[in-house]
């Protein structure tokens, strides 16, 4: 969210700086699986939906623009998802789940036999399951590096080991608030016209914003990474307990645990345990593949799963947290969106369902 905006802004003529606890994209940024799943985490039609279609919908002239101003590739691939079955009451939970998207053509039932001819390594037991094509996939930490390159290659300041305590405010005299700035936690005192919170889980800790302490909660999710001979998915599957994330080089991401721990970061041997029999489960030959890697990190959590996007009250300030799952997918969108209310223009997207003033109405 914040170099994605951080990008936009300055495009736009703004000066920016981005203040950052510690390293940029250390956290939920380049831990994610990069799943560009519009379809695959809608759970009905509505605003979010409308908002994750747009955004995905920018992200082919997005990644080709990153690419041109850094010369990095993010792995943007597309091939949609299958959404894998074992029982004839699973495949049934899932048309009911994707009724509104099959009816819209946006989602596709496949038999056993359609699903091995998308599929070949999906496991013999599986009885069939759902199709969505129009989602897609990305790597994390190449995108953020390349967000990172465009942002700074565009002015935009980084200051790191910059932590702030608080988002500073001033009375215009009719009960309504401005921002003047922020304040850090050596006492450092930043203005600004603007100010941009992009601080994930971490966002409640900010003092002087529009929420309450319980409105984003960190959501711990643990993934392993494995690397197999060749790549034995050709696009994204989700199955009972786990999703596939295949990259191009060989290697799948396994995940991901839900959890709520607080700010507890670590990755456990029952969330391994429990992602590795999923997996397998579902593509029987991951079985000799290698764990290359294991990590954990924590989603954004609000209560209703949607993300907090403008500022509430307070003239100036622009939040953009709240993100859940969906923070790799809305990354162009809330970039766009960051950079219309900073300019005083009006978003392409209604913004009143992702008001921060929901949770207090």
């Amino acid at each position: 969210m914040g170099t994605s905006a951080a990008w936009e802004l300055a495009k736009r003529g703004a000066r920016v700086v981005v203040l950052e606890k510690s390293v940029p994209g250390a956290e939920a940024s380049s831990a994610a699986a990069g799943i560009l799943g519009a379809e695959a985490e809608a759970h009905q039609a509505g605003p979010m939906l409308d908002l994750c279609r747009y955004s995905r919908k920018l992200y082919p002239q997005w990644v080709k623009a990153l690419q041109k101003e850094t010369n990095v590739s993010v792995g943007f691939l597309g091939g949609g998802c299958v959404e894998v079955a074992f029982t004839h009451n699973e495949l049934a939970r899932w048309k009911k789940k994707r009724a509104f998207q099959i009816k819209s053509g946006k989602a596709r039932v496949l038999s056993p036999n359609a699903l091995k001819e998308l599929e070949p390594h999906v496991s013999e037991k599986a009885c069939g399951g759902i199709y969505l094509p129009d989602d897609a996939r990305i790597t994390p930490r190449d995108l953020f590096l390349a967000t990172r390159i465009a942002a700074e290659n565009s002015g935009v300041e980084f200051r790191r080991g910059a932590y702030v305590r608080r988002v500073l405010t001033t009375s215009k005299g009719d009960s309504r608030r401005r921002v003047q700035g922020v304040l850090l936690e050596d006492g450092t005192q930043l203005e600004a016209d603007v100010v941009v919170v992009a601080a994930g889980s971490w966002t409640p800790l900010i003092e002087g914003l529009p929420l309450n302490p319980q409105d984003i909660i960190p959501a711990r999710g643990q993934v392993v990474e494995l690397v197999c001979p060749r790549p034995p998915l050709s696009r994204l599957a989700f199955g009972a307990g786990c999703y596939l994330v295949p990259r191009a080089n060989g290697r799948v991401l396994i995940g991901s645990t839900l959890e709520f721990v607080g700010y507890t970061k670590a990755v456990t041997a029952k969330g391994v345990r429990d992602l590795l029999k999923s997996a397998i489960r579902l593509l029987p030959g991951l079985e000799s593949a290698e764990i290359n890697d294991i990590w954990s990190n924590f989603r954004p959590y609000t209560q209703d799963e949607l993300p907090f996007m403008g500022g509430g009250d307070i003239e100036g300030l622009i939040l953009a947290s709240g993100h859940y799952r969906t923070g790799i997918l809305l990354a162009p969108a809330t970039a766009k969106i960051t950079a219309d209310l900073a300019f005083n223009r009006r978003p392409a997207v209604d913004l009143k369902a992702f008001d921060p003033l929901r949770t207090s109405k």
